[in-house]
């Protein structure tokens, strides 16, 4: 992941590029009135605070359309919400402190009820909070067979570290795991960066690596030529074949600007030591996003990332939209150090330098570096969402602004 431009292009993907769930806990099936009731627990001196007792909280699975109902109960000595990072969801349930909903004090609780549009690999945390521990998966599955003999989970995150920029790298909370697999498998590595403030770049030594899906969504499959490159808070969905002998092992590599192993593909001793290549994979479901962006007649905003300032839910937003009309938001980014910037609510493209074509991929994450990026989606989201933007690497440099669809 260059540190001067670490753009999530296809370029860069392809330049830069336990368990059946790793001991990634499942989500207990502790129900209130139809709720699944989630406890953020910590007390005012260890470091590490944790959902459900556990680092990261528990999976949560549902299918495309189905509805999620959590409710948060914050034993927490401060208050909390959750975010469900890249879910496009109803502005109410988004988790933004004082701009969406009241922050939880401790001893409340809040219901969480939305229906999931899009299947796809996404997170939760608390804003603010996930640097201690307070994160998770959320995958949302989809109604028919990928084409996968199985999946598996992976949450990169540094719990403990304030900003969460340093420390060891854990594996769904573990350090250097093994992940047993069998020869003549194809997988699906669901890769979270959980992290708040790591780029991350990502390779499984001696495999090849199918890109599947970018940030939850859907992707042309294409064959990253050494590395993935995940911006905090990203996800990408990788498929690989199981092709080396029984009784071998590969680890699994990440790093920013140095490279460490992470975890470990263990071979079974039993399985296929003649496993045959399988056929390239076909794309994912689709989900329900714009089939066209309308970038001639779009709503033209710039935004200076080193002008923006600690959120400020009474100031002025950013922009105001009306319902369904597009944006072409500039990013840029005067200081020139490499930036994550998450849209809330949305997806995006990101739109070619040269014209107004943009890349076969859709993002809600997005790092920019030294040369201004363009973003294009629809505003079909009513409500006020965040632009959150964070220092690679840096601690305390959360800033943001906040626009209107109506």
């Amino acid at each position: 992941m260059p540190p001067t431009d670490p753009r999530l292009s296809r370029r860069w993907f392809l330049a830069a590029a336990s368990t059946a769930c790793l001991a990634l806990p499942a989500s207990p099936r502790a129900q209130t009135d139809g709720f699944r009731v989630l406890r953020a627990r910590g007390d005012a001196r260890p470091p590490i605070w944790s959902y459900d007792g556990a680092v990261p909280g528990p999976t949560l699975r549902l299918k495309r359309g189905e509805e999620l109902r959590v409710r948060l109960v914050n034993e927490l000595p401060e208050p909390t919400t959750i975010h469900w990072h890249g879910v496009r969801l109803p502005n109410s349930m988004d988790g933004v402190p004082h701009l969406t909903q009241a922050p939880v004090a401790p001893g409340a609780s809040f219901d969480y009820r939305f229906r999931a549009p899009d299947a796809g690999t996404f997170c939760y945390y608390a804003p603010g909070q996930e640097d201690r521990g307070l994160y998770g998966a959320l995958i949302v599955e989809e109604g028919q067979a990928v084409g996968v003999d199985r999946e598996i989970v992976l949450a990169l995150g540094v719990p403990g570290e304030p900003g969460g920029a340093g420390g060891s790298l854990l594996v769904n909370g573990s350090v250097r795991p093994n992940i047993p697999v069998k020869a003549g498998e194809r997988l699906r590595l669901r890769l979270i960066n959980a992290t708040r403030a790591r780029g991350l770049a990502v390779r499984v030594d001696g495999h090849s690596m199918w890109v599947m899906a970018i940030d939850g969504q859907p992707a042309e499959p294409f064959l990253a030529r050494e590395r993935v490159a995940l911006a905090p808070g990203s996800r990408v969905d990788l498929f690989i074949d199981t092709l080396r002998e029984p009784g071998t092992s590969s680890p699994l590599l990440a790093g920013f600007r140095e490279e460490e192993p992470i975890a470990q593909l263990v071979y079974e001793t039993t399985g296929d030591a003649r496993a045959a290549r399988r056929s390239d994979p076909l794309p994912l479901p689709a989900n329900p996003l714009p089939a066209r962006i309308d970038l001639k007649n779009s709503l033209k905003v710039e935004l200076a990332l080193g002008s923006a300032k600690p959120l400020d839910p009474a100031g002025a937003p950013l922009f105001t939209v009306r319902r369904g009309r597009a944006v072409t938001l500039a990013l840029r980014n005067p200081a020139g150090h490499p930036h994550a910037v998450h849209l809330h609510g949305h997806h995006f493209r990101l739109l070619d330098r040269l014209d107004d074509g943009w890349k076969p991929y859709w993002l809600d994450t997005l790092v920019v570096g030294e040369q201004v990026e363009r973003i294009a989606f629809v505003a079909d989201n009513p409500g006020k969402w965040l632009i959150h933007s964070r220092r690679l690497e840096q601690t305390g440099t959360d800033v943001a602004v906040w626009f209107a669809v109506t």
